[in-house]
């Protein structure tokens, strides 16, 4: 492992956690350290003493610092298989470098500010750090790499013990590079990406998507089935990361219906309440206050509300939450922000799992993938907000201010009822919810019977489809029903029909003109 007569050591780091430490180690173990700038630095104020590179290769950093590292003398000791390599060097100044600790530019963390200029992420494309990673990890059955603090302990601990790493411990610390570098790589690209002025690029002709595992699940969607959380790190994602302060163990299936209840509950302003079973809204409120919204959600659908998950868009006080948690079974609670006092309560409770979303007013347009074997399937968010300007009354009655409210209100949710979808409204409450179906009137007579069963009335409530009507069946039962408006986005051949008889049955209706299909 030994270079000549002399062991050396490259550190050049961002992130000096624990360096000074890990020095001192090798220092004592023989090693000779060579530095860069800023590390060179830190390390003589630790007293830890250290070569220059620049002393050691005889050749200043040039262009601002932009080269530093890229001198021969410096890749061709990394690089040498064994001393006998170096032998027909003629120029004697070389010697083997036996490791390399460096960790990268923060790159990421310099674009994820919000007021990051261009030019200062070009500037924090680290190129001389990733070049040694890569020299190193290529030979690493001679050479040790190094890229996480966590990782010195283990290299001190070989030294002191064997006198040089294994090869083992090399092999899966060059891997540990060259996964690095190319995240680091993928993340620049990604970043371009969203900047480039070509608006075709956010589904460019390749996609680099990087995921950082955080954690193994009990299972997937059955027992038998293995699974995992992983984060998104490239391309750039935001909306869902959270922090979990209460409860058992989130499963797959918690996670996939709290998404799905967050996505919903985030686009009403005023107070909401969202609870979801099985990946559909089961009940939809937005009121004067959180209490008022749950109530009215949870009296939409009490039975499928039993085992659900509930989400808020406002602060969640202990007073409702105890409420929650002494009316009903409930898997997940998910809201913006809590009381302190929430806590204590839900002690009383310690399988129900509270979820705090940290990322919640975080809105922009992002991607989502969808597994198909060997493919995936890509597409931009649905973030589309549809308003009064963009509804068109197509019938000879109109919707009153009130109506509009509600239409609007239920096309909100119908956006995430799986399709086929038809959502009861009244007061910007739900009434009832029809999900899933492969007719749409039949989603219709499920929203219809759970209403009933819930003995809530139909009378005078607004209907809507998160697509158009095939067929004039859904109008007829809305009138047996007591619909008096109707939203959906119109394009069926049958819209002339459909709007004619909207006017026989007096319903007024609009069209959205905007379709809101979930599969």
């Amino acid at each position: 492992m030994s270079g000549r007569n002399k062991k050396f050591a490259i550190i050049s780091v961002s992130d000096k956690k624990n360096i000074d430490k890990i020095a001192n180690e090798l220092v004592n173990n023989g090693y000779n350290i060579l530095s860069t700038g800023g590390t060179a630095k830190f390390l003589t104020s630790k007293n830890v003493p250290n070569i220059s590179i620049s002393k050691f290769t005889k050749f200043d950093e040039i262009l601002e610092g932009r080269v530093k590292t890229l001198h021969p003398i410096i890749h061709a000791g990394i690089l040498a298989k064994d001393e006998k390599s170096l032998k027909s060097i003629k120029n004697t100044s070389y010697s083997l470098i036996d490791m390399v600790i460096v960790n990268l530019y923060p790159f990421e963390q310099v674009i994820s500010k919000k007021n990051c200029k261009f030019s200062d992420a070009i500037e924090n494309i680290d190129i001389g750090g990733p070049t040694m990673l890569r020299a190193a990890a290529k030979n690493h059955n001679r050479v040790t790499v190094l890229t996480d603090p966590n990782d010195y302990q283990a290299v001190i601990k070989e030294i002191k013990s064997k006198g040089c790493t294994t090869k083992d411990l090399r092999y899966k610390l060059a891997l540990k590079a060259f996964s690095l570098v190319s995240k680091y790589d993928s993340a620049i690209t990604n970043y371009l990406i969203e900047n480039s002025k070509n608006k075709e690029n956010l589904m460019p002709t390749e996609l680099s998507i990087v995921l950082e595992k955080e954690n193994n699940l009990r299972y997937g969607e059955n027992p038998h089935q293995n699974a995992a959380l992983y984060s998104i790190k490239t391309p750039k994602s935001l909306g869902f990361n959270f922090k979990q302060l209460a409860g058992k163990e989130l499963s797959f299936n918690n996670l996939v219906d709290s998404e799905s209840a967050l996505s919903c509950v985030k686009q009403f302003k005023k107070h909401a309440c969202v609870i979801v079973k099985h990946a559909n809204p089961c009940g939809v409120s937005e009121s004067t206050s959180l209490l008022q919204a749950y109530n009215e959600a949870y009296e939409t659908d009490p039975t499928s509300a039993f085992g659900g998950i509930i989400a808020f868009n406002k602060k969640l006080d202990h007073k409702l939450l105890k409420k929650i948690l002494s009316q009903q079974f409930i898997e997940v609670i998910v809201a913006p922000n809590i009381t302190k006092e929430c806590l204590s309560i839900m002690k009383t409770k310690p399988n129900v799992r509270l979820m705090v979303i940290e990322d919640f007013s975080q809105n922009t347009k992002t991607i989502e993938m969808k597994s198909l074997k060997s493919k995936f399937l890509i597409q931009e968010s649905d973030v589309k907000v549809i308003t009064r300007k963009d509804l068109k009354v197509v019938t000879k009655k109109k919707p009153s201010p009130a109506q509009i409210d509600d239409l609007l209100f239920a096309f909100k949710v119908a956006r995430y009822v799986k399709s086929n979808a038809i959502v009861f409204v009244k007061n910007k409450r739900t009434l009832g919810i029809g999900a899933g179906q492969m007719s749409r009137i039949d989603s219709t007579n499920i929203a219809r019977s759970k209403a009933k069963k819930s003995n809530i009335s139909l009378k005078n409530c607004v209907m809507a489809s998160e697509a158009f009507f095939p067929f004039r069946d859904n109008v007829d039962l809305a009138k047996k029903i007591g619909v008096s408006s109707i939203i959906q986005p119109g394009g069926s051949v049958k819209d002339k029909e459909i709007i004619s008889i909207s006017n026989k049955h007096n319903i007024s209706m609009v069209f959205s003109n905007v379709r809101v299909f979930k599969h």
